[in-house]
């Protein structure tokens, strides 16, 4: 599989999504919060509007990868599988588990699976141990909590150019979705020869509390990206990310994007997409006339290569102009209604997926956004997100594109 993503906007050739499982049905009233959802979603129906997202790409000639399929490789190799274990049990805090889970014949590849995504109670522990964890512990403590929000591929890992960055997660609860992601990149065939920039195991100094999540990460060009200072990625953890990218050689400029630290703008790609060179889609009581932008430029010689911070003087969008080289086409959410920008803001309508320059998927609730954008001259592709989005993502959020190519496909 090679990985090349050079801009968010070329032909969209492969990416890697989550189908939400059942993780989801371990959410009730009393736990939805703690795992970072505002409401319960309906398994079936949030699955049908997944299948016709992918459906809607592969129509369109994207090659689309499941990560659990990918992990059901990693379980069934014997070194991988202890590995993961291993991470896994570690970050949860319950290693005294780990020998147990790595016994095929209680939990076998397709189960381990199930558990990662699904989690682990007392009580199916005991069922398939003959044995109880801990002392005191009700049959419905998690020993492994679900990660219901792992449909949601965007944030655990983003291919910056040729190389990946993984994310560290702001919350606990979404710490297994990096360390599932960066095992399949790191141990499976398909990937093992490719370089993760940032994030590594072999890179323990990166972790918390560095805190960067892919929906902050968008790539402007093959020479500059974009990173939102947000609720969950912290400025401290951007001037090392550009460090990394620096000294890989990969990226030339880095810019240091500053949005409110609000769950209603929890990444940068919830106020702000790119749809083709000079064209983007932003909720303007965010970004329009958004200032305060720092610049990280590459300090020092070839043997030691760091991040210089420099307060950026510019507005937003005259820094997006001139790194476009061109005027920037500045399409509202809403179509900039103060009363349905952020409606439909909250509904996902700024996080869409440009899957070719100017043709991008996007919920078709947010019908205002959709009318801004196509009389922009940017195609849409509807797809369905009553359930979908009871998650607080749009389809940008629930990929990871893998490749893009610059050979642009028929509408």
């Amino acid at each position: 599989m090679h990985l090349q993503i050079d801009n968010e906007y070329d032909q969209l050739e492969a990416v890697m999504v989550h189908r939400p499982g059942g993780e989801i049905d371990r959410l009730t009233h009393d736990c939805m919060r703690r795992f970072l959802f505002e409401d319960i979603p309906f398994l079936r129906r949030l699955q049908e509007e997944h299948d016709a997202f992918v459906a809607a790409m592969r129509e369109r000639n994207v090659e689309v990868v499941y990560l659990e399929n990918y992990l059901l490789d990693i379980c069934r190799d014997d070194a991988s599988r202890s590995i993961l274990i291993e991470q896994v049990c570690v970050a949860e805090a319950v290693p005294a588990i780990s020998d147990n889970l790595q016994d095929t014949e209680k939990f076998s590849p397709e189960s381990l699976v199930e558990i990662m995504f699904a989690g682990l109670t007392a009580a199916e522990y005991y069922a398939a141990i003959g044995k109880r964890s801990a002392v005191n512990v009700d049959d419905a403590h998690f020993l492994l909590p679900p990660i219901p929000n792992s449909y949601f591929s965007r944030d655990p890992a983003v291919v910056v150019r040729g190389s990946v960055v993984s994310s560290k997660m702001h919350y606990q609860e979404r710490v297994r979705e990096t360390l599932l992601v960066r095992a399949v990149l790191e141990h499976h065939e398909d990937f093992r020869d490719d370089v993760i920039t940032f994030g590594s195991t072999n890179a323990p100094h990166e972790d918390r509390p560095y805190t960067i999540e892919g929906g902050d990460i968008l790539i402007l060009s093959e020479e500059v990206i974009l990173v939102g200072a947000s609720e969950r990625t912290r400025g401290k953890t951007i001037e090392l990310l550009a460090s990394k990218l620096f000294q890989s050689g990969s990226i030339k400029r880095v810019y240091e994007v500053p949005i409110p630290a609000e769950r209603a703008f929890m990444h940068l790609d919830t106020v702000f997409t790119i749809l083709d060179r000079g064209t983007v889609l932003w909720f303007p009581e965010v970004m329009k006339g958004l200032s305060g932008v720092h610049r990280y430029e590459v300090d020092g010689g070839s043997d030691k290569i760091v991040a210089k911070r420099i307060a950026d003087d510019r507005l937003f969008e005259n820094i997006l102009s001139d790194e476009f080289g061109t005027a920037l086409t500045a399409i509202n959410t809403g179509g900039g209604s103060k009363h349905f920008a952020p409606r439909e803001q909250r509904m996902d309508g700024t996080n869409a997926l440009a899957i070719a320059p100017r043709l991008a998927i996007t919920y078709e609730r947010n019908e205002r956004t959709i009318a801004a954008m196509e009389e922009a001259g940017v195609a849409c592709i509807r797809i369905e997100g009553s359930e979908l989005v009871r998650g607080l993502g749009g389809p940008r959020c629930m990929t990871m594109p893998l490749r893009r190519s610059a050979q642009p496909s028929a509408k």
